[in-house]
């Protein structure tokens, strides 16, 4: 996920100095300078913001339990090319022959539960956007955090995709819920 990023990034930059004729401004001028009070002051806003929905989001994951669900699940024992497989069945929704039903249910309901790993995201993303404002006069701090900014969101974004998506399965086999539920689990 860096890669493609770093790749557009060293790009971006061989294009900007065949633009300008090799031209580009000098590092010390971009460092140089304070960034606008009002720049400042919605930063720190934002960045505070972001902080608080994170932590809120923490406290409300441990007071639920769902922090130390997930810790102790019986998924863990598996390697993790065997958890990505069943992760990828739950998404697709396809269940071939030789599918274990209630593993593939508990991971479906670990996939649901952890929605809430969303929040912290968007969390995250505020920021790293706030901090890019309190640098504002630094293209490359505006770049770096705009950079993470974006994956955090393209991961809250897969986080609650993967959910909807495993809420579907759930809905769409209702015998392996109670197979899993008469059985007590994996």
């Amino acid at each position: 996920m860096l890669g493609l990023p770093l790749l557009v990034g060293a790009l971006a930059v061989l294009i900007a100095r065949q633009v300008t004729d090799g031209d580009l401004p000098d590092w010390s001028d971009w460092w140089a300078g304070s960034p606008p009070e009002w720049a400042q002051i919605t930063g720190i806003v934002i960045t505070v913001l972001g902080l608080l929905v994170e932590v809120g989001a923490l406290v409300w994951a441990a007071r639920r339990g769902r922090l130390r669900s997930n810790r102790e699940s019986p998924l863990w024992a598996m390697g993790m090319r065997e958890r990505s497989r069943l992760v990828k069945q739950v998404r697709r929704g396809d269940i071939g022959p030789d599918a274990d039903l209630p593993t593939l249910t508990v991971v479906a309901r670990q996939m649901v539960d952890g929605g809430w790993w969303v929040v912290v995201a968007a969390g995250l993303v505020l920021v790293n956007l706030g901090q890019a404002l309190t640098r504002v006069t630094s293209p490359a701090f505006v770049a770096l955090f705009g950079l993470v900014a974006a994956l955090f969101a393209l991961a809250g974004w897969q986080t609650h995709h993967g959910a909807r998506r495993a809420s579907a399965f759930l809905r769409d086999h209702p015998d392996g819920v109670a197979m899993h539920r008469r059985f007590g689990g994996i």
